[in-house]
This record gives structure tokens, sequence and C-alpha cells, in this order.
């Protein structure tokens, strides 16, 4: 008598029918961006510089007159040109901060920067302010060490975070100037060039 035992494997043992794999296929793209020299400045359109009100009273001593019963009067005594120099400077200086930025992309991450007189009379009718012209009375500088009429100094890139932010330095000159009030006309241009 034949006895035919069959061995049931349990399930776990079972090979799975195989699966079929789907074609798969990978690429890779290089990217490139050729991007253009492009600078923005910041700038005010105007500027209203509001000095301070001065008042001075100037002793100049004494002095003694030979009078007249005919009212002429004379004296050895006189206010001397150098007796009646003001106590204020004819000429004087002024740095305004932070009034001009950068920012934007250029080849070697740098600007110029450059800074010039176009119109150096500040005027009311015949009472002129001047602004002085040339190295040392009208600059330029970055806050980064660099001053001058023309400066390179650094383009942080497109953010308003980053920008490179200046100040200007004018010299102003009295010696002509006659009346109080508003004085107008006076004009300087700067120019940002990628570099």
């Amino acid at each position: 008598m034949l006895i035919s035992l069959i061995a049931i494997a349990p399930p776990s043992a079972i090979p799975l029918m195989a699966k079929k794999k789907p074609g798969t296929v990978s690429a890779t793209t290089n990217i490139s961006i050729a991007l253009p020299d492009f600078i923005i400045l910041h700038y005010y359109s105007g500027l209203t510089l509001n000095f301070e009100q001065f008042s001075s009273a100037v002793d100049q001593g004494s002095a003694d007159f030979e009078v007249q019963w005919s009212g002429t009067a004379k004296s050895n005594n006189a206010l001397a040109e150098e007796n009646t120099v003001s106590q204020l400077p004819a000429r004087i200086t002024i740095q305004m901060p932070n009034v001009w930025a950068i920012r934007g992309l250029s080849p070697s991450g740098s600007a110029m920067i450059s800074i010039e007189i176009t119109n150096s009379n500040i005027v009311s009718g015949t009472s002129v302010i001047t602004m002085a012209s040339g190295s040392g009375n009208i600059e330029i500088d970055d806050n980064a060490g660099h001053s001058g009429t023309t400066i390179n100094t650094n383009l942080n890139g497109i953010g308003t975070n980053t920008a490179t932010i200046g100040n200007v330095q004018i010299t102003l000159d009295f010696s002509r100037t006659t009346r109080a009030g508003l004085h107008t006309g006076g004009q300087y241009k700067i120019t940002a060039e990628t570099i």
C-alpha cells in the first residue's frame, strides 16, 4: 500500500509570484543663468539744510569821540576789519549722512560711484551761497573707508538689507550771502556704474 505524504509548507515559505518592475530612466539637466549687470541708485531728489538760529553781541571795547557844538563827531577809534570778523566762519564743510545707497550685480561685485556739482550757486535774489567743487569740498564716502569725488565700493547684491549706504560731504561758501531765508538752485549729481 502506497502511502503518499504531502507536505504542506507554511504560507510564509511559499514563494510569491515575481512582480514586474516598470522601466525606469533618469537624466540630469544642467542649468546656467546669464545675469546682466544692473545697479539701483537710491537718492534724495531734494535736500533742505535748516541751519540753527544764531545771534551774538560782540563787545568792541570803548571809543572816545570829540564832539563839536555843530553835532560833528570825530574819533581816533574805528571798527577795523579785524575787529568785525564774525564769530561764524564764512566757509563750512557739512557731512550729510545716509543720503545715497546702491544695490545690484556686477562681474566684480563692485561699483564705481562719483559725485560732481552741476549747479554751484544756491540763491535768494542777489544773495548767493556757493557750493565749492573739487576734491576735499564735494565728496562721497561709503562708510567702509572709501571717500573722494570718485570711489570704488562693494555692490552687495539686490537685497535692500545688503545695500551699500553712503554719505555726501559739501563745502558751503557764505562770502556772498547777504540775506536770510530760503536759498535754492544748488545741485549735485551722483553717478553709479558697475565695474
